[in-house]
């Protein structure tokens, strides 16, 4: 017999199977659902909670660019972090902060961030007598780069950026996870947990001995620098897959091979 559905019925199954999906294996239910804690206002606990993760308990020592940096935070003022720290940056890992872009962040709460980071970790002294180049720069020239890059950087990183004491730099897997931007500030400001020197060839407060020679990196070089570094970017980075070509012609060599034999 043909069952009739009634509209009420219709409803109470349509509410049932919807009530039945939030409580699917795998999807969480609301006490799974992270709580957004809008009303903490200490530096300290909203930088482990939200930012040591990528930059380092005390903003060094991290996967992402160290934060505590006094030459970073002479060259990215203020209303840069800020965005940076709202918006995310597309296409990296850097997410998104704020609450309308789905963060987990009020203004407030970033303000407070932001403002920390130059309490604790600004020092003016350290660009006083350096002309201090743009955070962001124009396109670079590729060949202009790689002469650049010899001169600067391949007594550390060799002079194709693939070797040397402190590694790879052209490897496709690290310049698929980095940005053009990542790269720019890397090469101003060098990594002061890492012990890689400057734009002006200081780590740590000293010349490097590598550098002694050498003039600081102007806008120009930097952005050249940036665009031989870019250039060496894949399509498809990591694990390449197997020559299936090479494999299928030694088959059909094998065969020919064992054909001509059995004539």
């Amino acid at each position: 017999m043909r069952r009739q559905w009634t509209i009420p019925a219709l409803l109470a199954t349509s509410a049932l199977t919807f009530a039945g999906c939030d409580w699917m294996p795998g999807k969480p239910t609301e006490a799974d659902k992270p709580v957004i804690q809008t009303t903490i206002t200490n530096f300290h606990v909203l930088w482990t909670t939200h930012c040591s993760g990528c930059h380092g308990a005390d903003g060094r020592w991290g996967a992402a660019r160290p934060l505590n940096d006094p030459m970073y935070l002479a060259i990215a003022d203020q209303e840069y972090v800020t965005r940076v720290v709202t918006d995310g940056v597309g296409h990296t890992l850097m997410p998104p902060f704020g609450l309308p872009q789905g963060g987990p962040m009020t203004d407030e709460q970033i303000k407070i961030v932001v403002d920390g980071m130059w309490e604790h970790w600004s020092n003016p002294a350290v660009a006083s007598n350096l002309k201090l180049p743009s955070i962001s720069g124009d396109t670079g020239s590729v060949s202009r780069g790689k002469s650049v890059f010899g001169t600067y950087c391949g007594s550390c990183h060799g002079d194709q950026g693939n070797g040397g004491l402190a590694g790879s730099v052209v490897d496709p897997s690290y310049l698929a996870l980095v940005s053009d931007q990542a790269l720019r500030s890397a090469v101003i400001c060098g990594r002061l947990d890492l012990g890689m020197p400057n734009f002006a060839g200081y780590a740590g407060g000293h010349k490097s001995s590598k550098r002694a020679d050498l003039s600081p990196l102007t806008d120009r070089q930097i952005s050249d620098v940036v665009a031989w570094l870019a250039s060496h970017r894949v399509e498809f980075p990591g694990q390449p897959y197997p020559d299936t070509t090479t494999i299928e012609a030694s088959a059909d060599d094998d065969r020919s091979e064992t054909m001509a034999q059995a004539e």
